[in-house]
């Protein structure tokens, strides 16, 4: 097994990371599991003894971002590879959360599949041996530790929004050791739908938002289906309206009406034409009497990310997957991840890590711990082929 100066191996990592709560602090209210501190503390303190220049980047405070950097300050290329501090929460758990016990060939433990085994997996290859050989190469490696990524990836939109990039990055996540290099963009807006109320009995006297909303919906749905861009990798674009807030009682006709929405974007698509399809929709719903007025809001928006399969960061990373895989798989997703904030600062991007995603916010999340190695070997591989290939 590959193994780091102290002599722990892949699986004692993962299984300290996993003993360290991270609960993302919007999905508990327990201070001694919430927050990603401990983690970052940990992570700073791990770069620190292996010669990394560390940063904390705090814009929310207690939720500190790490950057450490290795290697030299004006490099050929630059290397990140980027994994999230926090996790979901662990209500409903069948596995004790922060054990990580070891069973029948499976670590446990919240974190274990989402994403700290990934993180084990990448930080095991961080050898006095391996850092050497990219600095020798002219490879500065930069490792990263992001807050918020389970609510809308904050730590990695802080960090892009300092410029905080490399040439080339790699995204931890658990992806079957799959290499993902295309996923949609996650692009959420509110629409808000204004009527006149009236009582119940006499609905012509009044005019429905909630009436008004559906019709908003229908074209939604419409629009999306009519988007002429189709990607090989992701399909098409999709749209799900996941809440809808309106009324204020079973005998009164509505005068407001709210839908949160969460589009799915392809590349080439642009979140403004979206928002003024909508806004044309609604102007016309309100001269045909339908709605008294109507408004869309902005929410959030994450960038889809598409890099070729015969870049240099995906064949670097098909080749040292050959290694341990019977077949190099890769593909594109629908989900979303701290790819895409950062793919505004990276040229060249990919997700991947052991683990299922299927195990991923699970009450008894594990990870295989044969896929673990498996994923700290690939890993050690990748590292030494950017150095062999740097030279």
């Amino acid at each position: 097994m590959t193994a780091i100066s102290n002599n722990l191996n892949v699986i004692e990592l993962a299984q300290k990371l996993v003993a360290i709560p991270s609960v993302n602090p919007v999905l508990t209210d327990d201070p001694a599991i919430s927050g990603e501190h401990r983690m970052a503390e940990f992570l700073e303190s791990f770069l620190d003894r292996r010669g990394f220049r560390v940063e904390r980047h705090e814009g929310i405070r207690g939720r500190p971002n790490i950057v450490g950097i290795y290697g030299p300050q004006n490099p050929r290329k630059r290397l990140m590879i980027e994994s999230h501090l926090d996790t979901q929460g662990i209500h409903g758990m069948s596995v004790p959360p922060f054990e990580g016990i070891i069973k029948d060939g499976r670590l446990y433990g919240r974190g274990a599949c989402d994403m700290k085994g990934s993180m084990a997996a990448a930080m095991i290859c961080l050898t006095p041996e391996r850092l050497n050989e990219l600095a020798d190469a002219g490879v500065q490696l930069q490792f990263v530790g992001a807050i918020g990524e389970e609510t809308g990836n904050l730590g990695a939109i802080e960090l892009a929004d300092m410029d905080i990039g490399a040439d080339e990055l790699v995204v931890l996540e658990p992806t079957d050791l799959h290499i993902v290099h295309a996923h949609k963009g996650a692009f959420w807006f509110e629409v808000e739908i204004s009527g006149i109320a009236a009582h119940g009995s006499n609905p012509d006297k009044g005019i429905s938002a909630i009436r008004g909303m559906s019709k908003v919906i229908e074209l939604l749905y419409q629009q999306t289906n009519e988007v002429p861009l189709h990607n090989d990798l992701l399909g098409r674009a999709t749209v799900n309206v996941g809440i809808i807030r309106g009324g204020n009682s079973i005998n009164i006709v509505p005068e407001r009406c709210v839908i949160e929405v969460d589009r799915r974007t392809l590349p080439g698509e642009n979140s403004d034409d979206i928002l003024s399809r909508i806004r044309a929709s609604i102007v016309q719903l309100k001269q045909e009497g339908l709605i008294l007025k109507g408004d869309v809001r902005r929410i959030k928006e994450g960038l889809p990310v598409e890099t070729t399969s015969d870049s240099a960061l995906i064949r670097r990373l098909g080749k040292a997957c050959e290694t341990q895989v019977d077949k190099v798989v890769c593909e594109g997703a629908a989900w979303y991840s701290d790819a895409g904030p950062f793919s505004r600062t990276c040229r060249e991007v990919a997700v991947f890590g052991p683990g299922s995603i299927r195990q991923a916010h699970t009450a008894d999340e594990y990870i295989e711990l044969a896929e673990l190695q498996k994923g700290a070997d690939i890993l050690d591989s990748f590292l030494i082929l950017t150095a062999r290939e740097a030279n």
